[in-house]
């Protein structure tokens, strides 16, 4: 049996300090930070799924939110299949605004066609008394037509939800628009080897038309309870005032784990290039031009990427010379 490879460019983006890193640990089953490291540019990691004739590789790009490095550079929002817009549950109105003006607009322009969801993380921290004004932030800064889901990465609330209804819909997308017959029927397979039903997934969607703060509240909390996660005491570090490199020495952050990250993710990124070149084998005749293309798109974004990191690191040494 000939299987297919799937491949799924996944981004999170958002403003720094909401969760996107803690996030992505979460869906691989990695540990909860104590502390938070800002991320530079972008790491990419694998999470896998295998079917009986297809092999789904989702590609999980967790971009920096930090200004000071530009992550609204032009590289983290080509050639997107979809597109998790990460906002604070307990900062709305800041994280929120700063989707809708600043990363919608390159999204849109970059990838018109990426399927995007809008994600509240921290859900595990909001209190009743919060409802009313999370509820009024919400639907004054929504993002018209996309779909609003709540998470918790501390809890791990609806986390492997969210990211296998991202799966879904990209499968129900190539099932239409694909004539190969072996995608036909594959969105279903897909559910039935993750155990879950189409309405099982479309039930994290928040309808903010048919909702009040009571019932709101009540949608996040049960879930929560029920899991029991067992996290660690420690709070993270929240470092909502880190504008410069700088900044980060004053709040004792250990450049040397920054720059542990930053190689980390070189090592990561660099095995992309490897899986590029090995799929452009594979392509089939009739796709290969636009394989190489986009190929090529992604390898000179990976550069981009490369350079940046090499200049984050020179500009830590260089503070620490100072």
């Amino acid at each position: 049996m000939i299987v297919s490879e799937i491949n799924i460019k996944l981004t999170m983006m958002g403003q720094w300090g909401v969760g996107k890193t803690s996030i992505v640990n979460a869906i691989l089953g990695k540990e909860f930070p104590v502390m938070y490291v800002p991320t530079i540019g972008s790491n990419i990691q694998r999470k896998e799924y295998k079917l009986p004739s297809n092999h789904i590789r989702l590609n999980i790009w967790d971009i920096g939110g930090q200004r000071s490095f530009n992550p609204m550079n032009p590289v983290f929002f080509s050639n997107l299949d979809s597109a998790l817009l990460i906002f604070d549950l307990k900062n709305p109105k800041e994280t929120l605004q700063e989707l809708l003006h600043t990363y919608m607009k390159n999204l849109t322009q970059y990838s018109p066609d990426c399927i995007t969801y809008l994600i509240g993380n921290k859900s595990d921290l909001i209190k009743p008394e919060d409802s009313e004004i999370l509820l009024n932030n919400i639907r004054k800064y929504q993002i018209e037509g996309i779909p609003i889901i709540f998470v918790s990465a501390k809890t791990q609330d609806n986390i492997s939800e969210v990211f296998s209804l991202a799966i879904f819909n990209f499968l129900k997308k190539i099932e239409k628009d694909s004539k190969i017959q072996q995608f036909v029927g594959i969105s279903n397979k897909f559910l039935e080897s993750i155990g879950k039903s189409k309405e099982d997934l479309e039930k994290l969607i928040i309808n903010l038309d048919n909702i009040d703060p009571n019932s709101l509240y009540n949608k996040i909390i049960p879930t929560i309870v029920k899991k029991n996660v067992q996290v660690s005491n420690s709070e993270p570090l929240l470092l909502k005032e880190i504008k410069k490199l700088k900044q980060i020495q004053e709040n004792n952050i250990d450049k040397n784990l920054i720059k542990e990250n930053i190689i980390i993710a070189f090592k990561n990124n660099l095995s992309i290039i490897s899986d590029l070149i090995s799929n452009l084998k594979k392509a089939p005749i009739d796709t290969l031009i636009n394989s190489i293309d986009k190929s090529l798109e992604d390898l000179s974004n990976l550069k981009k990427d490369f350079e940046l990191k090499l200049d984050s690191i020179l500009e830590l040494e260089s503070n620490e010379l100072e």
